[in-house]
């Protein structure tokens, strides 16, 4: 297994790939634009690469294995409670477990909307918060009323421009309420 830590991940080139990639129904009806639409201009060939290393991309892997390693890239680290995160990064797929119980998955197979918000935002007072907040958001889900949503909305925008130009933190954040809203 292919292990890393909260600090490895701790980079630009992660957070564009993550953000572009595990917001599938981040999208905002009235710009018509997705979260990842808003990601491309940040794309270079250096963050496709980096990604492609990291999850262990090769030609063929997602017809050869429909894009699953046996060893993935894997970070883990400790949540309260005594719980362990553990995120496999495949080729194909993003899985999501707790004390290897899996919680959520981005590829094909979605499994998403599995974590309160109020829960994944409590994590930002821990020390780590901010990537522990980023990297459970695709999993949470908004119960909530609209003025709500927008109080969640500029909580998220707060957390992205150590990772992000300023310019596009709204709009992405608007992106992703529009898909953490429960349906």
């Amino acid at each position: 297994m292919n292990k890393r830590n909260l600090e490895y991940i701790d980079c630009i080139p992660f957070w564009i790939n993550y953000f572009g990639t595990c917001f599938p129904n981040g999208y905002d009806e009235e710009e018509d634009v997705s979260a990842s639409e808003l990601m491309q201009e940040l794309y270079t060939e250096e963050t496709e690469i980096w990604w492609d290393t990291f999850t262990g991309y090769y030609d063929g892997v997602l017809d050869e294995n429909d894009g699953y390693l046996e060893n993935p890239t894997t970070l883990e680290t400790a949540l309260p409670g005594g719980k362990t995160l553990r995120i496999e990064f495949h080729p194909g797929d993003i899985l999501y477990f707790i004390n290897d119980e899996q919680i959520g998955s981005i590829g094909p197979h979605w499994k998403l909307q599995t974590i309160p918000y109020c829960d994944v935002e409590q994590l930002l007072s821990l020390e780590n918060g901010r990537q522990l907040f980023l990297l459970l958001l695709p999993l949470a889900f908004i119960d909530s009323e609209e003025n709500e949503a927008e109080t969640i909305r500029t909580k998220i925008a707060q957390q992205m421009p150590h990772d992000f130009p300023e310019t596009i933190c709204d709009g992405v954040s608007k992106c992703i309420v529009a898909g953490l809203a429960t349906v």
